[in-house]
C-alpha cells in the first residue's frame, strides 16, 4: 500500500486575501488528505480532491466542463483565468533607456571604429600574417569539426537525456563530483594550496549536496524526461537559441573593436579619466544588451512552454506556430520588463568592472576592499540572476510587468524553498558537466585533426595550434549550452506553472500529472497566498 500524507506546514487559503498582483487570480484550495489506494474516500466524496490519489484505480481528473465554476476558468477560452493572451505593453520606462544607451553606444563606435580604420590605413598591419595562418583553411577546418561535433553531441545527449533521465542525473552529478576531487588532488600535489583548497571544498559540498538531495532525483527525472520531450516536438525553439547565441557572438565582436578604438583614441594621452568613464559606458552597454539577447531568448522559449503546459489537452489544443507567436510577445508586450530586470543585472555586472579596475590599478587595503566588494557583488548577482529567471517565466506565462513577476517568484521562492534550488541544481549540473564533457572531446578531435590531419600546419604554426583548439572547445561549449539553455528554460518554466496551477496539468495531462505527484507530491497543492 502507498501512503500519501499532507505538509503539516500547508495552510489554506485565507478567507479574506490580501490585493493580488496584476495579472493573478485567487486560486482553489485542493484540501489535503490521508488517503490509501483502493480504500473509500470518507471526506466529502463530491469534492475533488488534488492533495493525495483519489480512492480506486480509475483516476478520472477533471475536465474544463466539470471543473468547478471557481473562477479559474475562463469560459470564453477555457484556459485558466490568470492567463493573459493579449497582455499590455509594460515597464516601458526600461525600454526607452535601453534603446537611448543602445544609440549612444552607436554614436561612440562610429568614431572608436574609424579610428581603428585610420590605424589600419596608417601601416599598422602587424599580426596579418598571424590572422591568415589563424582563418586560413586549417583554421577554418579546425572551427568548423568543433561547431559539427558540438551540433552532434548536443542532439545525441538530448537523446540521451531523454532516454534515461535518471542515469544522466547520477552519472553527471558523480562526475562532477569526481572532476572537483581530481583538480583538487593535481592542485595540493602542485602545492598551490589556495586553488586546492577551493577545489577540494566543492568537491565535497557536491558530495554533501548529492548525499543530501537523492530524494529529489526521483522528481528532477521526470522534469526533465518531459521537457527533452517537449523541446523535440519544437525543434524551433533551438533556432531561436542559435539565432540569440548569433547574434551575441556579432555583438562581442562589435563591441571588442569599439573598445578597442576607444582605446587608440585617449591611451597615453591627457584625458586617461575620459578613458576610463567611456570604458565603463561600453561595457555597461555591453552588459546590458547581451542581458536583452539572452532574455529574450529565455522569455521566447519559456513562452512555448507555457503554451503547452496550459493548451496541450485543452478544448483549443496547441497553437500552430507558438515559437513565433512567443517571440512576438517576448519583443513587443515583453520586451519592456526584459530590459528592466537585464537593467539591475547589468548595473551589478558594471559595478564589478569598476571593482576590478581598482583592484588591478591598487596595492595592499586598496586591492583588498575592490577584491571583497568583486566577491561580494558576485554573490548578489548569483542571487538576482537566479530571480531573474523565474521571474522572466511569470512574464512569458502571464504578461506580468517584472515588479510583479519579481514579487511572484519570490512569493514561490519562499513557499518552495530549497526544492526551487534543488530541482535547478541538478538539472543544471547535468547539462553543465555534459557540456564540459562533450567540449573536452570537440577540443581533443581537433587537436588530433591538427597534429595527423595537416602536420606541416602543426610544425609551422605551432603557436596557433593551441589556440584553435581552445576556439574550438568554447565553439563547442557554446553549442551544448545552447540546447541546455532551452531545457534550462524549460525546465524553470514548467516548475513556476505547477507551483501556481497544478490544476491546469491535472486536467490537460492527467499521466504527468500523476508521475509528478508520486515524485513530489507537496507540488500538487500549489503555491500559498
Amino acid at each position: 500500500m502507498v501512503e500519501y500524507h499532507a505538509l503539516p506546514d500547508r495552510a489554506p487559503y485565507p478567507p479574506n486575501q490580501p490585493p493580488m498582483p496584476y495579472g493573478a487570480q485567487p486560486q482553489p484550495y485542493y484540501q489535503p488528505q490521508q488517503q490509501y489506494y483502493g480504500q473509500p474516500n470518507q471526506q466529502q466524496p463530491q469534492q475533488q480532491y488534488y492533495g493525495a490519489p483519489p480512492p480506486g484505480p480509475a483516476y478520472v481528473p477533471p475536465t474544463y466542463e466539470s471543473a468547478p465554476n471557481n473562477g479559474t476558468i475562463n469560459p470564453e477560452t477555457g484556459l485558466p483565468a490568470k492567463f493573459n493572451p493579449k497582455p499590455k505593453y509594460n515597464d516601458l520606462w526600461a525600454l526607452f533607456l535601453f534603446l537611448i544607451q543602445l544609440a549612444a553606444f552607436v554614436v561612440l563606435s562610429y568614431f572608436a571604429i574609424s579610428k581603428v580604420l585610420q590605424s589600419r590605413k596608417g601601416g599598422s598591419s602587424g599580426g596579418i600574417g598571424g590572422l591568415d595562418a589563424l582563418f586560413g583553411k586549417t583554421g577554418l577546418v579546425t572551427m568548423a569539426i568543433g561547431l559539427i561535433l558540438g551540433a552532434v553531441i548536443s542532439v545525441l545527449y538530448l537523446l540521451l537525456t531523454q532516454a534515461f533521465p535518471r542515469q544522466v542525473i547520477k552519472v553527471t552529478f558523480a562526475f562532477s563530483i569526481l572532476l572537483y576531487l581530481g583538480f583538487a588532488a593535481y592542485f595540493l600535489y602542485r602545492r598551490w594550496w589556495i586553488p586546492g583548497v577551493i577545489t577540494l571544498i566543492c568537491g565535497l559540498l557536491y558530495a554533501w549536496m548529492w548525499w543530501a538531495w537523492k530524494s529529489r532525483i526521483p522528481f528532477a527525472t521526470v522534469m526533465l524526461a518531459t521537457i527533452t520531450t517537449v523541446s523535440k516536438s519544437y525543434p524551433a525553439t533551438f533556432v531561436v537559441s542559435l539565432a540569440g547565441l548569433f547574434v551575441q557572438l556579432v555583438y562581442s565582436i562589435y563591441f571588442a573593436v569599439t573598445l578597442a578604438g576607444v582605446y587608440q583614441m585617449y591611451y597615453g594621452t591627457d584625458n586617461m579619466v575620459l578613458l576610463r568613464v567611456l570604458t565603463v559606458v561600453c561595457y555597461f552597454s555591453f552588459f546590458f544588451t547581451s542581458q536583452v539577447i539572452t532574455n529574450i531568448v529565455h522569455v521566447t522559449i519559456s513562452g512555448v512552454f507555457a503554451t503547452y503546459y496550459y493548451m496541450a489537452g485543452s478544448p483549443q489544443g496547441m497553437t500552430s506556430s507558438p515559437t513565433i507567436a512567443s517571440l512576438k510577445r517576448a519583443c513587443t508586450t515583453s520586451l519592456g520588463s526584459i530590459c528592466f530586470g537585464s537593467l539591475i543585472i547589468a548595473i551589478i555586472q558594471t559595478l564589478r568592472t569598476i571593482a576590478n579596475m581598482f583592484r588591478g590599478d591598487s596595492d595592499g587595503i586598496m586591492a583588498f576592499v575592490a577584491c571583497l566588494i568583486d566577491c561580494l557583488l558576485a554573490c548578489i548577482q548569483g542571487i538576482a540572476e537566479f530571480i531573474n529567471k523565474y521571474a522572466f517565466c511569470e512574464v512569458a506565462i502571464y504578461g506580468k510587468a517584472f515588479i510583479p513577476a519579481a514579487k511572484d517568484t519570490w512569493r514561490i521562492i519562499k513557499d518552495r524553498g530549497i526544492e526551487m534550488i534543488i530541482n535547478d541544481n541538478l538539472i543544471g549540473t547535468v547539462w553543465s558537466m555534459g557540456a564540459l564533457l562533450g567540449s573536452i572531446l570537440t577540443g581533443a578531435a581537433c587537436y588530433v585533426y591538427l597534429r595527423f590531419g595537416d602536420p606541416a600546419y602543426f610544425a609551422a604554426h605551432t603557436e596557433f595550434v593551441w589556440v584553435l583548439v581552445v576556439l574550438a572547445f568554447l565553439l563547442s561549449i557554446q553549442m551544448i549550452f545552447t540546447v541546455g539553455t532551452v531545457i534550462d528554460s524549460g525546465v524553470a518554466t514548467t516548475f513556476v506553472a505547477l507551483a501556481e496551477d497544478p490544476a491546469a496539468l491535472a486536467r490537460t495531462k492527467p499521466e504527468l500529472f500523476r508521475k509528478i505527484q508520486e515524485t513530489y507530491p507537496e507540488v500538487v497543492q500549489g503555491v500559498s497566498y
